[in-house]
């Protein structure tokens, strides 16, 4: 029996590689973390990557490696915040994944990034914005996109990675997914 791959969407900084791991504990499933992925083959960090190559580099990357993974079945997969971005992956979520969209509040995003020292450093900048007026216009363009995918949304605010895991488990059990 086949089974199909579940894909955490969502901004930076909403839980999707925390939880995507608990997830796929908890499904007995393998779990992938994109961008954990395409920095590992790469031997360079995402910030590295964009500054050397740009973010068109990195996206056709991510395309590519989406690609890969709908050959495979059974994956849990934290994508990266910017996989909806392109028309196709979008396409590709919706036909070959039960997409799950992470949502945390813009201030919720700007308090979990700055909690962790070395976020901002390995996560490059989206704009020229300062961080605060960067989340709010990134995160506005692209909620319609995450909304576009997304079978199921789950606020996260307020809750721990195990309890957001559980609510998809939960949901999953209930045949909601």
């Amino acid at each position: 029996m086949r089974l199909r791959n579940i894909a955490l969407i969502g901004f930076r900084a909403t839980g999707k590689s925390t939880v995507g791991e608990i997830l796929a504990r908890k499904l007995a499933r393998q779990f992938v973390d994109m961008d954990q992925r395409l920095t590992s083959e790469a031997g360079r960090d995402i910030a590295t990557w964009v500054k050397q190559d740009g973010w068109d580099s990195f996206r056709r990357s991510e395309s590519a490696l989406l690609g890969i993974l709908i050959e495979q079945n059974g994956l849990v997969v934290a994508t990266g915040g910017g996989i909806v971005l392109d028309p196709q992956n979008r396409r590709v979520l919706r036909k070959h994944f039960l997409t799950v969209w992470l949502k945390a509040t813009p201030q919720t995003i700007y308090a979990r990034l700055s909690s962790d020292p070395g976020s901002l450093e390995t996560r490059p900048s989206l704009s020229e914005l300062p961080i605060k007026e960067e989340i709010l216009k990134v995160l506005s363009e692209r909620r319609p996109l995450y909304a576009q995918v997304a079978i199921i949304e789950i606020d996260t605010e307020g809750k721990q990675s195990i309890q957001i895991a559980d609510e998809i488990v939960t949901l999953l059990s209930e045949g909601c997914l």
